[in-house]
């Protein structure tokens, strides 16, 4: 068996012809309790927090098969509404809620929100997007970078929603894809380049900020060639722009 790290993700070989891909997230301070320093709703922390272990895991190709919730919470009532937007997620993304399981905290009262979500995923060696752009390629941004008190519900038309990541997944064009957290546009950007054996090279208008928080991975970045760009937009909801390319 052998295992590797690649960006937030965990890949392990023990099998002929497939990888386990697994992603985790956690999330603090953030909900509907007295000491939750970001007010909102826990269906919202269910959601957004899963979300960015979800699209981990199936930005290089994967599978998922397993979600567990690890809610520091009890379950009624803030449990019960984490998973309700967990739950939510996945059905976004069309998969069954069959392989949610997880736990809460039954033993003492808490005053803060916390919760932390892990995510398994499976997918063929020879399928797997790690590593695969090219020198020349554009690299795009899809959504506008948010983060905390930006983010009042689960839908914004300037969030890359996993629906248009499944739709990139779908296009053999697009050759690999970032989901992009708090780390920001330009070194996800540059640590893409880097992986790559490549430089990333800025364009002279972006308009976005690259530089700023994208929190629960509001936006990806991905490459494609140039000739491919332009049928793309039409087939994305969310808004595009390229940031730079590979040299």
């Amino acid at each position: 068996m052998k295992v590797k790290r690649f960006r937030d993700l965990t890949i392990i070989d023990h099998m002929v012809d497939k990888l386990l891909v697994i992603a985790c997230d956690s999330c603090g301070a953030v909900g509907n309790k007295e000491k939750d320093i970001v007010k909102v709703m826990p269906e919202i922390v269910g959601y957004y927090t899963t979300r960015v272990a979800l699209m981990e895991v199936l930005s290089v190709g994967a599978e998922i098969t397993t979600v567990i919730n690890t809610l520091s919470v009890e379950m009624e009532p803030t449990g019960t509404q984490i998973i309700r937007g967990i739950e939510k997620l996945l059905k976004e993304a069309g998969i069954d809620t069959i392989c949610l399981n997880g736990s809460t905290e039954e033993n003492f009262k808490t005053c803060q929100t916390a919760m932390g979500i892990t995510i398994i995923g499976e997918v063929q060696k020879d399928k797997i997007r790690v590593n695969t752009s090219q020198k020349g390629d554009y690299v795009v941004v899809a959504g506008m970078p948010k983060f905390g008190n930006e983010i009042t519900g689960v839908y914004h038309p300037d969030i890359c929603s996993i629906k248009d990541l499944q739709v990139l997944l779908a296009m053999k064009e697009v050759r690999e894809i970032y989901p992009v957290g708090s780390k920001g546009i330009l070194y996800e950007s540059q640590y893409l380049a880097e992986e790559n054996h490549l430089n990333f090279q800025i364009a002279d208008d972006v308009s976005v900020d690259i530089r700023k928080s994208a929190g629960p991975a509001t936006v990806v970045i991905f490459t494609i060639a140039p000739r491919k760009l332009s049928f793309l937009q039409e087939k994305i909801k969310t808004p595009l722009q390229i940031i730079g390319k590979l040299i």
